[in-house]
C-alpha cells in the first residue's frame, strides 16, 4: 500500500472505532473490539480488570535487535451532546460528518480524542509493510476522568525502551513532558455568631480565567486571591459568607463575599488593594462592586477565625511559583486556589498544586500544609498524579525532529512541555527508563460538538510515525 491507501486505512479503522460506544467507565465493548482485532491477526495480547488491553507484534524481519517501542492512546471519550440530541452513549456509535477533509459528528463530540489515536496504534499493528522493531500498543481507560486505566495497569507488561503516546492535538507539536500535580481541600467548622452589624457585599466579575495549567503564566487575575487580598486589609472584619469559582483546575474568575464591619473607608481599601494587581487585557473588563446590604440578625464567623481563614488564603502559594531551568518559557510549580466556600459555619478551600518536579510539588504542599496545620485547618489530598520530567538528552526527540523536517520541507516543529497532567507521567513514573513523546494530528474544540479532526494532518502525522519507526535503533 501507497501512503494514500495506509492512510485511507487508518481513516476506515478510526470509522471503525467510532461505531463502538465507549464512554468513560463503560470501555467494555471497545476492550472486546481490540481483543479481538488482535486474535484475528494471531498477535499477542492481554486485557486486564480495567479494560486496558495490550497487544504486541513481533519485529520486521532484519529489525529483531533494535529496541522495542511503545504506543499508547486511550480509548474512552468526553461523551457530550447538542440539546436537541437523542443520542444514547451507552448504545450508539458516532454519526461522523466528512466535509471539505474533515471530520466531525452530528450533534455530539468526535471522539477524535483519542479515537484517532486509536486508530494509528491499529494500523500499526495491522499494516504489514511499515518496517518496525517489537512493537507493544497500550490501549488505555477513564483517562477522561483521571486517568485511571493507566494509573493500575500492570507495567511489568512492559519491555519497551521508548514510548510514542498519540494522544497530542496538534500535528506541528511534540510534547515532551508534563507538570505532575494534586488538589489540597482544606477544610474547618466554625461555631458562628449572631450580630445586628452592618453588612457589606463585594462581588469580583468579569476576569478571564483560564486553565490553571497552561494558563497560569498568562498573568490573569483569580478573583478568589483579589478577594482574599482585599478583606484581608480590613482589620474588623467577619466573614458571613466568601463564595467563588467552581473548578480547582480553571482561575476562577467570579467571587462574591458577605462581610459585617465597622470600617467605614471600605471603598479606599479596595480601591487600593486592586491597584496594586497588575490588570492584563484579557482582565480589563475586571469589576468590583461594593454594596451595603441591611441585614439584621444575621450569622458570621468571628473575627479572630474571619482573619484565619484570610490569612491562609492569602499565604498559600498562588500562580507561578517557578520556571524550569531546563526549557525556557514554561512553569515548573504553580498553585492555583481554584475553589472557595465559606458558608454558614464551614469553610472549604481547594488548591491545585502543579509541578513537572514531584519533589518540589512535595515541598510547597508541605509548605501550604504547616500554615493550615497551625490555623487547625483539616488537609485531606485528592486526585494525586505524577510529572513527567523533561529530558534533554531525549534520542526520541532528535528523530521526530528529523522526521517532522523530512515531511514537511524541512519547516521545524515545536518541541515542548506542558505545565498541565497527560498520561505520560504516569507511565514515566513507573517505567523512568523509557525515552517518551507525545504527538498527534490537528484536532480542535475537543469535548465539545464542535470537535474536528483533519484528514490532510492524519496523513502527514502518519508519515511522521513511519519515518521515526524506521529510523529508531
Amino acid at each position: 500500500m501507497n501512503l494514500e491507501e495506509k492512510c485511507e486505512k487508518l481513516i476506515s479503522f478510526f470509522k471503525d472505532i467510532s461505531a463502538v460506544p465507549r464512554n468513560s467507565k463503560e470501555e467494555a465493548k471497545i476492550a472486546e473490539f481490540l481483543c479481538d482485532f488482535a486474535k484475528n491477526r494471531k498477535l499477542e495480547w492481554y486485557k486486564d480488570d480495567c479494560n486496558n488491553v495490550i497487544i504486541k507484534k513481533k519485529a520486521s524481519p532484519g529489525y529483531e535487535k533494535r529496541k522495542t517501542i511503545l504506543f499508547q492512546a486511550h480509548t474512552d471519550m468526553v461523551c457530550e451532546k447538542n440539546a436537541n440530541s437523542e443520542h444514547d452513549f451507552s448504545k450508539d456509535g458516532i454519526d461522523i460528518i466528512e466535509n471539505k477533509g474533515t471530520f466531525t459528528a452530528k450533534d455530539t463530540t468526535l471522539g477524535a480524542d483519542d479515537g484517532i489515536g486509536v486508530a494509528l496504534l491499529l494500523l500499526m499493528l495491522d499494516d504489514e509493510e511499515i518496517k518496525h522493531p517489537d512493537i507493544e500498543c497500550l490501549f488505555t481507560t477513564q483517562e477522561e476522568i483521571g486517568m485511571y486505566g493507566a494509573k493500575f495497569f500492570n507495567y511489568d507488561k512492559i519491555k519497551a525502551s521508548y514510548l510514542i503516546n498519540l494522544d497530542g492535538e496538534e500535528e506541528n507539536t511534540a510534547i515532551v513532558g508534563c507538570a505532575g500535580g494534586v488538589s489540597v481541600h482544606y477544610t474547618k467548622e466554625y461555631k458562628p455568631d449572631v450580630i445586628k452589624e452592618k453588612v457589606y457585599e463585594i462581588e469580583i466579575s468579569g476576569l478571564y480565567g483560564g486553565h490553571s495549567g497552561v494558563d497560569i503564566d498568562k498573568g490573569r487575575i483569580n478573583s478568589n486571591y483579589l478577594m482574599a487580598k482585599i478583606l484581608s486589609n480590613i482589620e474588623d472584619i467577619k466573614l458571613v459568607s466568601f463564595v467563588g469559582g467552581n473548578k480547582d483546575n480553571a482561575i476562577a474568575n467570579y467571587t462574591k463575599s458577605k462581610f459585617a464591619t465597622n470600617i467605614t473607608n471600605l471603598q479606599k481599601i479596595i480601591d487600593d488593594t486592586v491597584s496594586k494587581f497588575n490588570i492584563t487585557d484579557a482582565d480589563k473588563n475586571l469589576k468590583v462592586v461594593f454594596n451595603l446590604k441591611e441585614e439584621k440578625d444575621i450569622s458570621c464567623i468571628s473575627n479572630l477565625e474571619s482573619k484565619n481563614i484570610l490569612y491562609l488564603l492569602t499565604n498559600l502559594k498562588q500562580g507561578v511559583i517557578e520556571y524550569s531551568k531546563d526549557m525556557d518559557g514554561l512553569v515548573e510549580t504553580s498553585g492555583n486556589i481554584g475553589i472557595v466556600k465559606v458558608e454558614k459555619n464551614k469553610a472549604l478551600i481547594v488548591e491545585s498544586l502543579r509541578s513537572s518536579i514531584d519533589n518540589k510539588k512535595e515541598v510547597i504542599k508541605e509548605e501550604n500544609n504547616s500554615i493550615a496545620k497551625n490555623l487547625e485547618f483539616n488537609i485531606e489530598e485528592e486526585g494525586e498524579y505524577p510529572g513527567w520530567k523533561y529530558n534533554p538528552n531525549s534520542k526520541l526527540q532528535n528523530v521526530y525532529y528529523n522526521a517532522y523536517k523530512s515531511v514537511h520541507n524541512n519547516e521545524e516543529p515545536i518541541i515542548c512541555a506542558i505545565h498541565a497532567g497527560v498520561e505520560c507521567g504516569i507511565i514515566y513514573e513507573k517505567l523512568p527508563h523509557l525515552d517518551m513523546i507525545s504527538l498527534g494530528p490537528d484536532v480542535v474544540d475537543v469535548h465539545t460538538t464542535n470537535e474536528t479532526l483533519y484528514l490532510d494532518s492524519c496523513k502527514k502525522i502518519l508519515k511522521t510515525l513511519i519515518n521515526m519507526i524506521e529510523n529508531l535503533d
